[in-house]
């Protein structure tokens, strides 16, 4: 059984089998009987507490044109950022380029909005004589994992700053990753034919302003040709040529490299520390689906979850007197301590009026 489960602590609050009934029950077996339920309701709590523990991943991208940093919704797409670890820790996409910076249109007619900027497949080689034309380098994959949620996606929306991985079609997803430069919900959806998208993470900050720099550079056909797909929206910095022999390895964006960075749980400014100043970060970001800096448990979500990691992370534990929160959101064990209190009163004070009845008649 998982340790998160609270199925044995539901059981110890069920009445003995032959209990006496409320009419004649002493009342030193109610009141122990109260005392017990409150026990069992505590350590439920403390279980809600310690199951609220997750923490969410943080990588950094490091690239030519700027460092970025993502939060990884780890509770909300556990097989999806463990896909995107594995190539992340065996170092596979360090060195690779982002190979695609797509426009679209909402409309047939509308105009053209940033779209992605897509990575993580693809290693460039500057040619070597006779060779005039730079090769390339798929990253070596391991088996692809099934979508997530599963069976049509229909997870976190693809809004402006999420990451997503990209793939060919239903359960396809291997190391191929894409941001999402715009609203691009139209993704979402799993009546697709590929099976949809999922976001399983979200640039912080102001990274985005590397990616959009990213999505502006231009394309091939902006100097007068084309390269083949999956290239022939490859994103070209300090280039002035006119043809593919003239693309070397310095005009591509390189990943130099991705990793995970090494902060405490509940550190939502990201200085390394866990303060005061992140639970501001917390209350200002409260209920934001669009800013995952205080989104400390993964979920997608910041909410009363990310209040207990920043809590559970302060110093000596702290933080559960020294800052009250502003939305009355107290950690799960205290509510259920206060609801068990005042059952177990509540409960004492229906017997006691029973008894005194009973005595005078």
């Amino acid at each position: 059984m998982n340790s998160c489960q609270a199925r044995p602590l539901f059981l110890a609050l069920r009445p003995p089998r032959n209990a006496a009934s409320p009419a004649t029950e002493p009342l030193w077996m109610t009141i122990f009987s109260r005392f017990r339920m409150l026990a069992a309701m505590a350590a439920l709590g403390w279980a809600a507490t310690f199951c609220n523990r997750a923490e969410a991943t943080i990588v950094r991208f490091e690239t030519v044109m700027g460092n970025f940093d993502v939060r990884l919704f780890d509770s909300a797409m556990p097989r999806t950022v463990a896909n995107f670890l594995h190539y992340v820790s065996s170092n596979k996409y360090n060195g690779t380029a982002v190979h695609r910076n797509s426009d679209t249109r909402d409309t047939p007619n509308g105009p053209l909005r940033d779209f992605v900027i897509q990575g993580g497949g693809f290693s460039f080689v500057d040619p070597t004589p006779p060779n005039t034309v730079m090769s390339f380098v798929p990253v070596a994959t391991i088996a692809p994992i099934d979508d997530e949620p599963g069976g049509g996606v229909a997870g976190l929306s693809n809004l402006r700053g999420t990451i997503a991985m990209a793939k060919s079609g239903p359960d396809t997803v291997t190391s191929q990753w894409f941001i999402n430069q715009g609203d691009n919900s139209v993704l979402d959806s799993p009546a697709r034919p590929d099976g949809g998208f999922s976001a399983f993470g979200a640039v912080l900050g102001n990274g985005m302003s590397v990616v959009d720099a990213i999505g502006d550079l231009p394309l091939p056909n902006d100097f007068g040709f084309s390269i083949a797909q999956p290239f022939n929206d490859l994103p070209l910095r300090n280039f002035s040529g006119n043809s593919i022999s003239q693309v070397r390895v310095q005009h591509t964006v390189t990943v130099t490299r991705i990793q995970m960075l090494n902060l405490p749980a509940g550190d939502y400014d990201f200085n390394g520390v866990v303060n005061a100043e992140d639970y501001a970060v917390w209350r200002r970001n409260f209920n934001s689906t669009t800013d995952a800096a205080a989104d400390g448990n993964g979920n997608g979500k910041v909410d009363s979850a990310d209040f207990i990691v920043w809590r559970n992370s302060m110093a000596g534990g702290a933080a559960s007197g020294s800052v009250q929160s502003p939305f009355a959101a107290p950690e799960p064990s205290a509510v259920i301590m206060i609801a068990a209190a005042s059952l177990l009163l509540v409960g004492l004070r229906g017997r006691s009026r029973r008894v005194s009845r009973v005595v005078g008649e």
